[in-house]
């Protein structure tokens, strides 16, 4: 059905209110995106204005084309933005998606025989094929993928770009996250989005949610298909969404039909007719690679849209014309010349590990860029000190600080990477009885002795101050203001932690932490302090409380010059460990800061409290009695557990308050079981558990 087109009203149009149906279940950001940055800047709204004059004026001269008269090729530069995650997907997943999208873009994928057959006449060879670039924009080797350690991966939008993009007038630029920040500002359910024509240099290209990029590895199960890559990329080539992000709204493009709202249902069945002029008789055109059904359901783009993306293609206007030309094409190694083999770059995650002495690391080779034919690791303070497989396995058995090197070669070349302070390796020692700990940072040089910070991206981390202090003369803090000031793209972007040394907790109970803090917050951010413990030297790590965004902050506005606190600009807090820590023996606690954009966080007066209890205490608050079955006709038992040994007595007592059988014994810790005479009448029983003068009462029925 024709659709209006009226340039005119295009800067209206833009800024229509989203369809409020979508706004929770936006699977992709690319039109709410735009609208944000027009706003900001209104030569982006021109830039589109002007393209869609161009458009519609190619269109109509073009209308009898039903496909594309030649192949246009276009270079493709993939970012893996990783943390050492899943996100950090592989060469043949990169390598599956190029293949979607080179079926999709020429309509060549084996679904389209689930086209409904109204619209297969409509299904459009776009005449595009994507091209891994061969050539960096320096001329040098390269496989088209680059590989950036970062921890933007997670919530990311358009700060990972920086970190790495090519030109936009050579390359389409592909971000490969772990998760995308929704419209809220927290992870959700977005899956990727794109820069429309026109917008900056700088974040020009596609970000997609790794899960969703291609068909295998990591996006196997993601229903995606590879079309969330195929569906962005069509808007990166100036397509909207097929129900215009408004009700019943305009997508431009003459042979789509009127749509109410996006498709969220896996796939509707034919014909799925909504209340909008122009949607009957034929209804949605839910097959369209610009709807948000699954990937599975999505198999065509229309005449028109192939002819708007291929508009796009041809205008200098939209920053694309260049792209495909042969001279970029040569200058991008995408001409069709056999591709050579590319140096490795030798990399592994530089993240610190932290571990107890006597403890074992596994290391994984995470070189890219080029095949690796032959590696050695180089391990100081490790057992063995070399190694040359992939993944080795390597014992540190004395406390310290170690370096770690990786070299890694084939026939075009070789490369190493060294990474400092890799592993840090503490002493399987228990401290005093935690009892009245405090820590004020006011002695020493920090890190103190016992004590690690881990910084994994070697920019601005924990350290202490005499700027401010909440008590004393110092405390310790992170110098946000600094890192904020330098944009998303800092390095210093990402998370902060300190471990504490080993304490004791051997007969203690309620134990607590209580800490001073003050933080600023530029705006409203995801910012996070984190508290963790472990019980087995760092080798896990438990999360017992976390303050996130506004709750952080202990101002009563935002500060975006550099925070330095008053005393009523502090906080006392005071976390509670229950029965989780009591009575173990060696309990270290990591604090960890994950920044985005606040500014400076400070940390004063970190006790350690608790209540020193008898091993019967501590055996009656843990002992998760049980008896089962209950009620029972033959066998019945009692299930305890003990946490230190103790003197143990076990009463079956009737209602009349007389003993009918009693167990005794000095037990040792751990899980136990006593099983109750089975000769009992019919009746009403009390089973009483003791250790010392502590006694847990349970009813069992005896039938």
């Amino acid at each position: 059905m024709k659709k209006l087109f009226t340039v005119t009203l295009l800067s209206l149009a833009a800024f229509m209110p989203v369809a409020k149906a979508q706004l929770s279940h936006d699977k992709c950001l690319s039109e709410i995106m735009f609208r944000e940055a027009a706003a900001q800047d209104p030569q982006i709204q021109k830039n589109r204005n002007d393209l869609e004059k161009f458009t519609e004026a190619y269109t109509q001269s073009n209308a009898a084309s039903r496909n594309a008269s030649t192949t246009k090729i276009i270079p493709v530069i993939v970012h893996v933005m990783h943390y050492g995650g899943p996100e950090n997907i592989s060469d043949a997943q990169i390598l599956d998606q190029i293949r979607v999208l080179n079926e999709d873009y020429r309509r060549q994928n084996a679904d389209t025989i689930n086209t409904p057959a109204v619209f297969k006449p409509l299904g459009a060879d776009v005449g595009i094929e994507f091209r891994m670039a061969q050539l960096d924009p320096n001329g040098n080797c390269t496989n088209g993928i680059e590989r950036i350690y970062t921890p933007l991966t997670y919530n990311a939008r358009n700060n990972v770009k920086p970190l790495s993009c090519w030109p936009r007038d050579k390359y389409l630029n592909m971000w490969i996250v772990n998760s995308i920040a929704n419209t809220n500002g927290s992870p959700g359910t977005v899956i990727g989005f794109a820069q429309f024509p026109g917008g900056a240099d700088s974040t020009d290209g596609v970000v997609i949610k790794y899960d969703y990029m291609g068909t295998i590895g990591a996006a196997a199960n993601s229903q995606g298909a590879g079309r969330t890559a195929t569906h962005e990329v069509g808007h990166w080539l100036n397509l909207r969404h097929i129900w215009g992000d408004a009700t019943c709204g305009n997508d431009f493009v003459t042979d789509t039909p009127t749509q109410e709202a996006a498709n969220l249902s896996t796939c509707p069945s034919w014909p799925h007719i909504t209340n909008c002029s122009g949607n009957s008789p034929n209804g949605d055109m839910f097959t369209n690679y610009m709807d948000y059904t699954n990937g599975p359901c999505q198999n065509m783009f229309s005449i028109g849209q192939s002819q708007r993306m291929i508009a796009t293609l041809a205008s200098s206007l939209s920053g694309r014309n260049n792209l495909w030309v042969s001279a970029n094409l040569i200058a991008t190694g995408t001409d069709g010349t056999p591709a050579v083999t590319c140096t490795p770059k030798a990399d592994f995650i530089p993240r610190p590990v932290f571990i107890c002495e006597g403890s074992s690391i596994q290391f994984t080779d995470g070189s890219w860029g080029g095949p690796v034919d032959s590696r050695t690791w180089t391990f100081t303070g490790g057992t063995p000190a070399t190694d040359t497989s992939a993944n080795p396995t390597v014992l540190y058995a004395a406390a310290g600080i170690y370096d770690v090197t990786l070299s890694v070669t084939n026939t075009a070349g070789s490369t190493s990477k060294t990474i400092a302070g890799k592993v840090i390796v503490s002493a399987s020692v228990n401290a005093a009885n935690p009892i009245g700990v405090s820590e004020g940072f006011e002695n020493g040089v920090w890190p103190f002795n016992n004590y690690y910070a881990i910084n994994a991206n070697g920019g601005t981390t924990w350290q202490t101050t005499s700027t401010a202090a909440h008590g004393g003369t110092k405390s310790i803090y992170i110098y946000n203001t600094l890192n904020s000031t330098t944009g998303y793209q800092s390095n210093d972007k990402g998370t902060d932690e300190f471990i504490t040394p080993a304490y004791d907790f051997t007969n203690i109970t309620s134990p607590t932490m209580s800490l001073d803090i003050a933080c600023a917050l530029r705006d409203t951010t995801t910012d996070r302090l984190a508290i963790y413990y472990s019980l087995n030297c760092g080798q896990t790590w438990t999360l017992r409380r976390a303050f996130q965004g506004l709750p952080l902050q202990t101002t009563t506005a935002f500060v975006t010059s550099n925070f330095i606190p008053t005393a009523a600009q502090w906080r006392n807090e005071i976390v509670t460990f229950g029965g989780t820590i009591s009575n173990k023996s060696n309990v270290r606690f990591r604090i960890e800061f994950t920044h985005e954009s606040a500014n400076n966080i400070y940390l004063d007066n970190i006790n350690l409290n608790g209540t020193v209890g008898l091993m019967e205490d501590l055996n009656i608050e843990n002992a998760a009695m049980n008896i089962h079955p209950n009620p029972s006709k033959g066998l019945t038992y009692v299930d305890f557990s003990m946490l230190a040994q103790s003197n143990v007595k076990i009463e079956v007592v009737d209602l009349q308050g007389r003993v009918i059988s009693t167990f005794s014994d000095n037990l040792g810790a751990g899980e136990h079981q006593y099983q109750i005479n089975n000769n009992l009448d019919s009746g009403v029983y009390l089973v009483r558990l003791s250790f010392g003068d502590r006694a847990i009462t349970k009813k069992v029925i005896i039938r």
